[in-house]
Formats: C-alpha cells, sequence, structure tokens
C-alpha cells in the first residue's frame, strides 16, 4: 500500500482495527446484526488479506487496487449504518428488555462506527495513504490544523480515528474541517448514525436499568 519506513505500521494498525470491528461485530445481538451472527464478521474479516495483498502490491493507486478497497470500505460504512438501524427498530419491537446489555450494545456499535469511519478518512483523504507520503497531494478532502502554515506534517492513521470520534462526540467538525463535498457527506452519516444510537437507543437503554428512574 505505502513504500515508506513506517508503511508495516501503519498496515500492522489497520489490520489490527479490522480485527477489534470483527470482535465487537461478534458481540453484538443477533437483532442488530444482519443474517447470521457470522456473516457480517466474515465479510469484514477480508480486510486483513486485502490490505496485506495491497501492501505488496506495486502501483497501489490504480483504479482496481482503489476499487476494491473502496469496495470493501464501503462494506464497513454500510455493516455500521446498519447496526444502528437495526438496533433502533429492535429497541422499538422490544425485543430486547435488558437495559444494560442494550447499553453495552448501543457502545459496540459506537466503536465500530468510529473504528469504520476512521479507516475511510484514512484511506480517501488526499487520493490516499500512499500519495499523501509522496507529498504530492493536490486536493486534500481535509485541513488539518497543523496544517494551517507551511509546514511537512502529515496525517497519520491516529489522526483520522481521532477525527471519527470527535465527529461522533461533538456531531460536528471540531479542529479538523472537511474541505470536499464526499467527506461532508460522510460526516453527515457518520454523525446521524451516532446521533440515532446515543440519543435515541442509549437513552432507551438506560431507562430500561431497573433503579434508573428512581424509586417506583
Amino acid at each position: 500500500m505505502v513504500k515508506a519506513p513506517d508503511s508495516r505500521a501503519s498496515i500492522l494498525a489497520v489490520c489490527l482495527i479490522v480485527i477489534v470491528i470483527v470482535a465487537v461485530q461478534l458481540v453484538l445481538p443477533d437483532s442488530v446484526t444482519i443474517g447470521p451472527q457470522w456473516l457480517v464478521p466474515m465479510l469484514e474479516l477480508t480486510g486483513i488479506p486485502i490490505v496485506l495483498v495491497l501492501s505488496r502490491t506495486d502501483g497501489a493507486n490504480t483504479p482496481r487496487v482503489r476499487w476494491v478497497m473502496n469496495g470493501y470500505l464501503g462494506l464497513l460504512v454500510a455493516a455500521c449504518v446498519m447496526n444502528a438501524l437495526f438496533l433502533l427498530v429492535s429497541m422499538l419491537k422490544g425485543d430486547d428488555t435488558d437495559g444494560v446489555y442494550l447499553l453495552l450494545a448501543g457502545f459496540g456499535v459506537l466503536a465500530i462506527n468510529v473504528l469504520s469511519f476512521g479507516l475511510v478518512y484514512w484511506w480517501i483523504d488526499g487520493g490516499g495513504p500512499a500519495v499523501r507520503l509522496s507529498g504530492h497531494v493536490g486536493n486534500p478532502d481535509f485541513l488539518f490544523p497543523q496544517q494551517a502554515s507551511p509546514t511537512t506534517w502529515r496525517p497519520g492513521l491516529i489522526d483520522y480515528l481521532f477525527t471519527a470520534y470527535t465527529n461522533i462526540i461533538a456531531f460536528s467538525p471540531t479542529d479538523t474541517m472537511p474541505l470536499t463535498h464526499r467527506v461532508k457527506i460522510l460526516f453527515t452519516v457518520q454523525s446521524s448514525t451516532a446521533l440515532l444510537t446515543i440519543v435515541i437507543t442509549l437513552s432507551r437503554a438506560i431507562n430500561l436499568i431497573p433503579g434508573a428512574n428512581g424509586p417506583g
């Protein structure tokens, strides 16, 4: 993916993030997953061989390579949004009456949200990690505060994960500004999904916890 001294660390970090996403998906309730509980995690697990293959491919920015990675990341985003929607449907149907269980499921959906969108932002910004490391970014998708003045600083994976995290906490950009239409759309999808999970689902879960509403 990136022929640079820190490329191995980035590859290992991406693989670790995929493993965490899969692990969280596996412990989510059946009611908030699509099909059998193992189906989505198995599809998401394909990200590891994809990343490893791309890391050994010369010309990682070819249309075919980017199509494969874009398709995989689209899967992560779709699964994340569906988790939140199914969690809401499950709550409305009364399938989950255990407030603690529903609360933990909500936090799991939020964790998947941050990790999935963080990977997406890392992959698409300015043409991808390979282009950013080459220093030939023509149209960046984000403006980090460190880039406000001429500098050799370049964002890394942790910066995009932090951007994804702050977007669901503030429901808006914080120190990192989205510049392109595609990232503004992704920000909207991410924050809307988080809002659905936090305000509706988690608030309902807290109300179901015994004693949360005071003495009856």
